[in-house]
């Protein structure tokens, strides 16, 4: 399974890709003998593991192909938007098996993210991405950690497609809302004061009705948490400029 305290160091490659869903799979075939019902109006784990593992190769086949960075592009946003619907759909299927593999294969939607990222894709199912990003950052708090993540966190805002984002400022739980928020809770854990206010300012600027309760809750984080006392300054005075209630005179 991906190991939560080297979550920054997993590799964004087809390869690891391929071998984790070839293992996926030989435990979830072991496991589904002990006498699991089958659902007869889904697809098996093992048929959407050798989906996905088709996939892969023709990832790595048009990956070969490309030429220029903007070749096959349309082709490219295509698979990985399958990609990440059919590991929802094992991970759904798996999570009638075994509850650890289903996460486990959850998780890896962030690592396929990032690459279909790295090659100028569009992400379009944003949701599972959020989910696996999220997870990561609840399982590790070291600075350098939080400060890759942050970084993999601004990837795929910047690949977010158009549609992923619409209407995220009405909808409480829309994925990419919780992107950028996500983002700012990272950056306060980096304890880097640039990718704060750079996340802190983004809150800001896209997320202005939500400003004021982020800011508070960051407060109330200050005093359960043992922040530096300079990450703390900047949260305070981000409070006090956008968050603090205002007395009437």
């Amino acid at each position: 399974m991906l190991d939560s305290r080297a979550m920054s160091e997993f590799p964004v490659d087809l390869n690891f890709l391929r071998e984790r869903l070839a293992a996926l799979a030989a435990e979830l075939a072991d496991e589904a003998q002990t006498g699991v019902p089958a659902d007869p109006s889904t697809s098996e784990p093992g048929q959407l593991c050798d989906a996905l593992l088709q996939l892969i190769g023709l990832l790595s086949q048009l990956d070969g192909e490309r030429t220029e960075p903007t070749a096959n592009i349309g082709e490219l946003n295509t698979l990985g938007e399958y990609g990440l619907h059919l590991l929802e759909d094992l991970a759904a299927q798996a999570r009638r098996i075994r509850q650890a593999a289903a996460s486990d294969i959850e998780h890896l939607s962030l690592p396929f993210a990032l690459w279909v990222a790295r090659r100028g894709g569009e992400i379009r199912n944003l949701g599972p991405v959020v989910n696996a990003l999220a997870y990561f950052a609840n399982q590790n708090s070291r600075p350098a950690a939080m400060t890759t993540l942050y970084g993999q966190c601004c990837e795929i805002i910047e690949a977010a497609s158009p549609a992923s984002q619409e209407n995220f400022v009405e909808q409480a739980a829309h994925p990419y809302r919780m992107l950028l928020l996500n983002r700012a809770i990272v950056a306060t854990r980096s304890q880097n004061p640039e990718l704060i206010e750079i996340a802190f300012d983004s809150v800001l600027d896209v997320l202005p009705n939500d400003a004021q309760s982020f800011f508070a809750e960051a407060m109330e984080q200050m005093a359960l948490v043992d922040y530096p006392e300079y990450v703390r300054d900047i949260v305070r005075r981000y409070f006090v400029e956008h968050a603090r209630p205002r007395r009437l005179h």
